[in-house]
């Protein structure tokens, strides 16, 4: 009887071992797979050229006429009536650090200048 017990015992141990081993084993795995992602996503150009993208620049064309929405002239589609820029952050940092009132009172200066909105004052 205690020879049985003892049987089951060390079968149970064994199992319980086994199981820990593979656990063990999987762990071990994902550890090296983490550091595979790690390498990969630390350098985004060779993840892009990996995925089949190329990076290309090209000259502008010499006939295209300046436009503002594409960020030719800079900050000059923001302008106040009076010809005064609206002070707009420039970083996200800047962004970052904005109090709520200072976000309410760019949006109203935008929108005091005519810059935004309903221009028949119905909102």
């Amino acid at each position: 009887m205690s020879n049985e017990r003892e049987n089951v015992a060390e079968r149970l141990m064994s199992a319980l071992i086994n199981k820990m081993e593979a656990m063990d084993a999987g762990l071990n795995n994902l550890r090296l797979e983490n550091i595979e992602l790690k390498k990969m996503v630390a350098n985004p150009a060779a993840m892009m050229k990996r995925a089949g993208f190329v990076s290309a620049s090209n000259e502008r064309p010499h006939d295209v006429v300046v436009d503002g929405f594409r960020g030719d002239v800079g900050d000059s589609i923001l302008k106040g009536q009076d010809g005064a820029d609206i002070s707009v952050p420039t970083s996200n940092a800047d962004f970052h650090n904005m109090d709520w009132s200072d976000i309410h009172a760019l949006a109203d200066q935008a929108k005091d200048s005519g810059s935004v909105g309903n221009k028949l004052g119905m909102e």
